[in-house]
């Protein structure tokens, strides 16, 4: 069996944000998402778990600036 991809409406759900907000975050820190065959995003459980992440340290208090900066030595594993 291949991974499990979840629409973003699923992913939304599991991260407790709204979906225009990972599409945001997707802009803004430059992630690369995977995307199916008419163009509509997919997520990963790695992906979810990324976004997990960003939200906890947004609401920690940390700004896109310093996400970036963080992020920038982690691969988003796309097949």
């Amino acid at each position: 069996m291949g991974e499990v991809r979840f629409m973003i409406s699923e992913a939304a759900k599991q991260v407790h944000v709204e979906s225009h907000v990972l599409r945001y975050w997707e802009e803004e820190l430059e992630l690369v998402i995977g995307r199916t065959e008419m163009g509509h995003r997919y997520y990963t459980e790695d992906d979810i778990q990324l976004f997990c992440c960003i939200k906890k340290l947004k609401d920690a208090g940390m700004h896109f600036k310093g996400l970036k900066a963080s992020h920038s030595g982690i691969k988003i594993n796309q097949t």
